[in-house]
């Protein structure tokens, strides 16, 4: 199944860690927003259960759409404007 990920998160720390950990279940679409595979239920239960462990409850918000692979093919999408993903380097001396 595919999951759409939102997230509002407070701290730059802590959004970077939530977008990295996001990042190898599937592509950023937007920002703040990505669509993530989980191929069962336990595997959706522990992407939550690593997000909990990465925000602030009390400051931050984070989202998950279950999609079934035929709401998922209905998708709607107006633009062609893409994220760019940033790349980190190293300055070596």
């Amino acid at each position: 199944m595919i999951v759409v990920v939102t997230y509002d998160i407070v701290d730059d720390q802590r959004r970077e860690d939530v977008a990295m950990l996001l990042s190898g279940y599937g592509p950023r679409v937007q920002l703040s927003v990505f669509e993530c595979e989980c191929r069962t239920v336990d595997e959706l239960r522990d992407l939550r259960a690593k997000l909990r462990e990465r925000i602030d409850p009390l400051e931050d918000q984070v989202r998950l759409y279950p999609t079934n692979t035929k709401t998922f093919a209905e998708r709607y999408i107006i633009g062609a404007r893409t994220v760019e993903e940033r790349a980190d380097y190293w300055v070596v001396r």
